[in-house]
């Protein structure tokens, strides 16, 4: 299982197993496989975002997230995070179809539910996540010529170089604690840090 961490005092887990044992060439027909699972994931993108819409109403009139519509955004970006994870370094289990945490195995994503939330803060947290969107940009850009270096490795040696996951793996920590900040999941700012 990922590993057990989470950024101090930050409420989103994000983690991702380190890829041990994965085929050389796999790599070549799991975008192939993840078709589906893909076309999926992006349909929920959309549906946590129209979900983002309605809670940022809730939210500034009543301070609160109903626990369904939370629970149902938590599981759109958990299930697009399982086929990014799949798609991008392991080659076993198919992700499920699920939003379910915990049914695969690879990747932990977390965001506790509140009871009350700021009510003011949906109004700017579009605006105070730039500077968050512009260094993921930047990261983004970085992790596409790192990504084709761990893929190398791993045609030649055999091994995913750890280095390189781990950068990858902050790239989407930092991204996923950025969509929980702007879908309203949360309202502590996230750090900016690769690190879990």
């Amino acid at each position: 299982m990922a590993a057990e961490s989470m950024a101090v005092g930050y409420p989103v887990r994000f983690d991702v197993e380190y890829p041990e044992g994965v085929s050389r060439w796999m790599f070549l027909v799991r975008w192939i496989l993840a078709i589906p699972q893909l076309f999926i994931a992006n349909l929920l993108g959309q549906l946590a975002q129209l979900l983002a819409f309605f809670a940022f109403f809730t939210v500034l009139f009543t301070r609160r997230y109903p626990k369904g519509m939370f629970t149902l955004a938590v599981g759109c970006l958990r299930w697009q995070y399982n086929v990014y994870a799949y798609v991008l370094f392991h080659d076993a289990p198919y992700p499920p179809f699920s939003f379910d945490a915990d049914r695969y195995p690879h990747l932990a994503f977390e965001v506790p539910h509140r009871e009350e939330f700021n009510r003011w803060l949906p109004l700017v947290k579009w605006l105070l996540a730039v500077p968050h969107y512009i260094v993921v940009f930047v990261l983004g850009a970085v992790a596409i010529p790192v990504w084709l270096f761990g893929v190398i490795a791993l045609l030649v040696t055999g091994t995913f170089p750890r280095g390189a996951f781990d950068f990858l793996a902050g790239v989407g920590r930092w991204g996923a604690r950025v969509n929980a900040y702007v879908y309203l999941m949360v309202d502590e700012y996230p750090p900016f840090s690769l690190k879990a």
